[in-house]
């Protein structure tokens, strides 16, 4: 299989730009119109980091091309596996036929080398989903995208963003998992999260410190694994200039990451949610909302009259962020958060582990 592909939409050839068209044809046995895919799944070189390391791409693209789709439709998606291992596609959050829902030996057939499996199923609901493989650690290292279902009728009419959120590492997804079967410190020395006696003793938390080892309590975290990069559409940076001052847009958000949450912020006033995992809510403002792993949200933001915002999606364990820029001109940064103090949380959830009426005052055999 070819090697040398850079996965950027930008280098894509012209046959796999025709790849990302949506076909609309005559009804089939479902009620609501044909529309159809192909999919092309293969492996491409990327580099996020500086580094240029193997991925899995669709049609060329990390992430892949949004399916878009109106309710009511009948979805012929064609998957063809280029590789030369196994894949598969889930449709999560999608009610569809249980045998179209695409975990391999559960409900679908695993999609084998140099074959083609299509998908064939109703829709018969509304909203901001994604899709993803559930084979070995191939979502991990590219194999996710969005999907867009409009609504019969359409309750905010008005220009709209897809943003997928992800998380990358330049150490191959098999080696990350065993070094979490080990419970080693590895990414939380590159987190600067190791907690040791000489840190907690400097920050006046040393009796915390005996306490947690005494009952053998890990360390405290957030996050099991070190990123190198965050990305929103598979950049560290995207930049919205169609984007109007003064005009309300509605952004869907995706977490595709493999393990992380983000706290989103929006530089440029309160963010509205209008809608959660696809299902619409009675709309709400928020400074801060949590993301977290698989989940999506759609929310409306305002475009300053002025320069650009900032949309920014900062990671739980404050280790990184990526960010979205809506508007033209001098950038409006969203805040900073502050970084996480891992000994006042050890502390917290000792004080909590007295409540509950553990004795932690003791070893544990």
């Amino acid at each position: 299989m070819p090697k040398d592909k850079d996965a950027n939409l930008t280098n894509a050839t012209p046959p796999e730009k025709e790849q990302l068209g949506r076909v609309v044809s005559p009804r089939t046995t479902y009620v609501g119109k044909r529309v159809e895919y192909d999919l092309y799944i293969d492996d491409r070189q990327v580099n996020f980091t500086g580094k240029t390391r193997m991925a899995i791409a669709i049609n060329g693209q990390i992430p892949a091309p949004t399916l878009t789709f109106n309710e009511g439709d009948t979805a012929i998606v064609r998957v063809h596996n280029q590789m030369d291992m196994e894949t598969s596609v889930h449709w999560h959050g999608i009610l569809l036929p249980n045998e179209e829902d695409g975990v391999p030996y559960l409900n679908t057939a695993p999609i084998l080398p140099g074959k083609t499996h299509t998908f064939t199923f109703p829709l018969i609901q509304s909203g901001t989903y994604w899709y993803h493989s559930h084979t070995m650690v191939q979502e991990q290292v590219g194999l996710y995208g969005s999907i867009v279902i409009q609504p019969k009728e359409i309750e905010y009419n008005m220009k709209e963003y897809v943003l997928v959120l992800s998380d990358w590492t330049d150490i191959n997804p098999d080696e990350v998992l065993r070094y979490l079967k080990r419970a080693g410190e590895w990414f939380a020395v590159q987190k600067g999260a190791t907690q040791s006696y000489g840190e907690a003793i400097a920050a006046g938390y040393f009796k915390d410190k005996v306490r947690q080892e005494w009952g053998r309590m890990p360390a405290m975290d957030v996050t099991d694994v070190y990123y190198n990069k965050f990305l929103l559409n598979g950049q560290e940076k995207s930049y919205f200039k169609d984007a109007k001052p003064g005009e309300v847009v509605r952004l869907r958000i995706i977490n595709g990451s493999a393990s992380s949450y983000f706290q989103l912020q929006y530089a440029g006033g309160p963010m509205q949610v209008i809608s959660a995992d696809g299902i619409n809510v009675e709309p709400f403002p928020v400074n801060k909302l949590e993301i977290a792993t698989a989940e999506t949200y759609d929310v409306l933001i305002t475009v300053p009259q002025m320069g650009a915002a900032e949309l920014r999606a900062t990671s739980s364990d404050i280790t990184g962020f990526t960010s979205g820029y809506f508007g033209n001109g001098d950038v409006m940064k969203a805040p900073d958060l502050p970084r996480l103090n891992y000994f006042q949380m050890m502390r917290e959830m000792g004080s909590m582990e007295n409540m509950s009426g553990m004795d932690m005052g003791a070893p544990v055999w």
